[in-house]
């Protein structure tokens, strides 16, 4: 399997319940399947630093992608898949967690060098409707039960 990649995702939800997504795009192939790039949508979110705990990690990859400072909440989803990043695979282990904003749709802002393509607010039935690609697999479903104030008693492996 390659090295271990340790990744921390935020689950922004606005005062009215829309998610916040930033859009990166693949250039590298991941497989025979696929030719070309990939255009994909994901919570923000990065790797940790050295010593770094997930959830500080998450505190600190929303501030530096969003600008965006709000208490992390409780961790919601855990995953691990093995993907190309960096041209090398890797096994990558993320966790996932939640921070609520009282205010509708905050102004963001990348301030890293990251190539996030662009931020938007999605509201649940946008999500349904859109044929763009969002990550995890299974993201609208997932996010549902949050949005509606259920959160699972522990983390969900996904």
């Amino acid at each position: 399997m390659g090295p271990l990649r340790q990744v921390a995702r935020v689950v922004v939800l606005d005062a009215e319940g829309s998610v916040l997504l930033v859009r990166y795009q693949d250039v590298q192939p991941m497989g025979p399947e696929r030719v070309g790039p990939l255009a994909y949508w994901v919570p923000p979110g990065g790797g940790l630093n050295p010593g770094e705990s997930y959830k500080s990690a998450a505190a600190r990859e929303l501030e530096e992608e969003t600008g965006l400072t709000p208490e992390i909440g409780p961790l919601l989803w855990e995953r691990r898949h093995v993907l190309r990043y960096k041209e090398r695979l890797v096994s990558q282990h993320e966790r996932y967690f939640l921070a609520r904003l009282g205010t509708r749709r905050p102004a963001v802002a990348n301030r890293t060098s990251e190539a996030i393509l662009e931020h938007r607010w999605w509201a649940v039935p946008d999500l349904s409707r859109s044929s763009d690609q969002f990550f995890p697999v299974g993201f609208v479903e997932l996010l549902r039960p949050i949005v509606q104030g259920e959160l699972p008693s522990e983390p969900l492996r996904i």
